[in-house]
């Protein structure tokens, strides 16, 4: 297992669900280019932040990573906050199913999602979005 692996793992439960939930929001990470898709469209940005990367037992190192995940949903002011907290349900809905029974991780990474926040909404005078902040910590091991 890699991180590359285990933050595939999370990704692919966000962009599958978001993708099967409501099709009109674009789904952007950090380790990716992005240009910002405009005033009217909405979009989640997903950012993936490692803490640990090994454990240390008696003897040899063992995969096995933490870390956090902080989605910001942006949605369009002149949509209202109920947009937002639409898409924040999404988001949460994507993170719940990594636990599921039923989840199929293809990258053999087994990531487990621990306490979700959010969403906590920010609106900031003079900017066209609302931002909804939805976040969990996670583990992965191999």
């Amino acid at each position: 297992m890699s991180l590359t692996n285990a933050r595939a793992s999370i990704e692919k439960a966000i962009q599958t669900t978001l993708k099967d939930n409501n099709p009109t929001v674009s789904v952007v990470f950090d380790n990716t280019p992005f240009t910002s898709p405009g005033k009217t469209k909405k979009y989640v940005m997903v950012s993936i932040d490692f803490n640990q990367a090994t454990q240390q037992p008696q003897g040899g190192a063992v995969a096995f990573y933490s870390g956090s995940v902080i989605c910001s949903v942006m949605a369009p002011k002149d949509k209202g906050t109920s947009e937002s907290v639409t898409i924040a349900q999404d988001v949460i809905d994507a993170l719940v199913s990594i636990n599921s029974s039923t989840y199929v991780d293809t990258y053999a990474s087994s990531p487990r999602i621990s306490e979700i926040t959010g969403p906590n909404t920010i609106s900031n005078e003079g900017t066209s979005h609302f931002v909804s902040v939805v976040s969990c910590n996670f583990t992965a091991n191999g």
